[in-house]
């Protein structure tokens, strides 16, 4: 049994690797959590990562060429035990756009809740309080 699932979005990982001066510790504890789950308890999309990617590069001046930065990164989140990685389709990209209007989001938030949704996801783990108007309990 998986228990409930859980929907972990961008700013966690961000602030984990680059380890924040005030959400890093929060977020370096919800990964020990994801690291010791059962795999599926935990989910994000493969849009995270390019998100994660596309942010820790703006953050510390370093180039979407550097392929050590991407390699790392990619490996750090696709290694942890407990986390699904879920590939975007068709069906996600088309859902995001319905909810955006139904729930207010921009259209990247609405691709990760559409993903959540779909996936069966009861909470998210966010400290983005645009998903306060969705029906995911959101946690940090």
């Amino acid at each position: 049994m998986v228990g409930q699932k859980r929907y972990v979005d961008v700013n966690v990982f961000v602030y984990w690797l680059g380890n924040h001066p005030e959400f890093g510790k929060k977020a370096h504890e919800w990964i020990k959590r994801i690291e010791n789950s059962a795999r599926g308890r935990y989910m994000t999309s493969s849009l995270t990562i390019y998100e994660v990617l596309v942010i820790i590069a703006g953050l510390t001046g370093r180039s979407l060429r550097d392929l050590d930065l991407i390699n790392g990164i990619i490996s750090g989140i696709k290694n942890l035990a407990g986390l699904e990685i879920v590939p975007l389709s068709l069906d996600y990209i088309e859902k995001a756009a319905e909810l955006m209007k139904e729930h207010g989001l921009d259209y990247e938030d609405a691709l990760h809740l559409a993903v959540a949704l779909r996936k069966g996801a009861e909470e998210i783990i966010s400290n983005d309080r645009d998903f306060d108007s969705t029906p995911l309990r959101r946690t940090f």
